[in-house]
Order: structure tokens, then sequence, then C-alpha cells
């Protein structure tokens, strides 16, 4: 038996979802960073127009689907503003006047983060590293700076879809250590820049007797 068909003119296959990251970053500051979404898919009737929800609350209204029943390109919203952890995350597009022709992605959302404790101690006391954010591929690298250069580069593997890390090591795994004001910036680049083009976090650290970190 043989089956033959067809897809008329102007009718929809099932929408499918372009595929997300797995996981988004929020920077916690007083600009709220988020990093964009983009929102792409097909299967929607050609010549329709589609709403795109972030969690059910409403981002985009009356997004144009192509001639062939594709969203353009360029089409972002923000995931969720999160502050400490990570958390899972839905995007839904559906298409106005059928509802039936409605598609949702997951994802998750985590607030960048680095830091180390106990918070006090002498330069070689070991530490626990904790960190979150970091999704590009490869290693986080810590670089240690004073009076404008760098004196160690030591690098830790995130693991898991959030770039998450936590490691126990010395908090200077160097010497001598000077006393003075000491600066930690965490990022995924090999070579430090004061503008890397991953995500990073910055830790100051002044070197006395002890170590008290602000």
């Amino acid at each position: 038996m043989t089956s033959i068909g067809a897809t008329l003119p102007g009718m929809a296959s099932a929408a499918v979802l372009m595929p997300l990251k797995p996981c988004y970053v929020s920077v916690p500051s007083a600009s709220r960073e988020v990093e964009p979404v983009a929102v792409g898919g097909s299967g929607f009737t050609p010549g329709s127009k589609v709403d795109i929800a972030v969690d059910g609350v409403p981002a985009v209204s009356g997004v144009p689907v192509d001639s062939v029943g594709g969203l353009p390109a360029g089409v972002q919203v923000r995931a969720p503003f999160v502050t400490k952890g990570d958390q899972a995350f839905a995007i839904t597009v559906a298409e106005q006047g059928n509802p039936a022709n409605t598609v949702t992605g997951t994802s998750r959302v985590t607030a960048l983060s680095a830091s180390f404790s106990p918070r006090a101690g002498r330069p070689g006391r070991t530490v626990t590293f904790r960190g979150r954010g970091f999704t590009q591929a490869g290693k986080v690298h810590m670089h240690y700076r004073f009076k404008g250069k760098t004196r160690e580069r030591v690098a830790v593997t995130p693991t898991g879809p959030c770039g998450r890390f936590e490691v126990r090591r010395k908090l200077f795994p160097f010497s001598p250590v000077s006393t003075g004001r000491w600066l930690v910036q965490f990022d995924q680049q090999k070579k430090y820049s004061t503008t890397p083009s991953s995500a990073f976090v910055q830790q100051s650290i002044t070197v006395t007797r002890t170590v008290r970190f602000r």
C-alpha cells in the first residue's frame, strides 16, 4: 500500500522551536543584566503572527511569520533575572488565532558568582573556591593581579550546563605574597583582560598579617 501526503499552501505543519542553550547567565548587579535568549522556530502558518511568553508572562507580541512558516532572525527575549542559584524557565511560542499550534522549550538561568571561604586567614590557608555562570567551553581562569600586573594564573574546570565549580586549594598557591591589595579575576579567558569576552567576577583581597575580604 502506498500513502501519498501533501501540505497545501497556507497550511502549517506542527510548530518546532529551535533548541535553546542549556543555561543562560544572570548578573546580580545594579544593572540587572541577563543573557538574551534567541528564539527561532518553524512550522507556523505562513504570514501569521505569534506571541512569545517567558514562564507564562507575555514577552513579545505579534512577531510576523515568514512565507515558509519560520520566525524571523533576531527575535530575542530575556531569561528570568535571578540573584542566586539557578532555576528552570520555559519559552512558549503561540500562533495567534490558532492556539493548537503552540510550542514550548525549557532551559535554565543561573546567577553569575565566584567566591571563596573562609573569608579570613593566612595567604597559604586552604579555602573552598565556588562559582557558577561560566558557561563557555573551557576552563575558568583565576588571574592574581597585584599593582597592575598578573602575578599568577590558576585554572579550574567547570561542570554541568550552568558552569559550576567547587574546589579546595590554597588561597594563594604561590609565595612569597606581597602585602597590599590584590585583585583576583575569574573568567574564561586564558590571557588577562580588563574586558574579557566571557563572563567575569572580581574579588579584592587585602593582605596584611591576615587576609581580609572587601
